[in-house]
């Protein structure tokens, strides 16, 4: 699956969950049976193909991201990309409608 994360800059290992309006940029991470297969940082999310984002409120504006047919999952502010990994592998995130 790939995964979209707003962050609050480029670098996976330093790269934390932040707002949309916030965000630096987004990185895109391929993830499969809870390892990350491969990961990369874009400005915006322009054509990217992704299958859901980690958003840091409940209260994003995701009706673009809807449109997309992508899902969106409620992550905390603040997460870092491999506790987002972690928790994607043992389902911890909550989708939102």
């Amino acid at each position: 699956m790939v995964v979209a994360v707003p962050v609050d800059n480029e670098s996976f290992e330093e790269a934390r969950v932040v707002p949309i309006s916030d965000a630096k940029g987004f990185l895109l991470m391929e993830v499969e049976g809870g390892k990350l297969l491969k990961s990369g940082f874009f400005s915006t999310l322009g054509e990217e193909f992704f299958d859901y984002i980690v958003v840091a409120s409940k209260n994003e504006e995701l009706e673009e991201i809807f449109d997309l047919g992508a899902r969106a999952l409620l992550g905390r502010k603040g997460m870092y990309m491999e506790e987002i990994i972690e928790a994607l592998m043992f389902a911890e995130l909550d989708e939102i409608h």
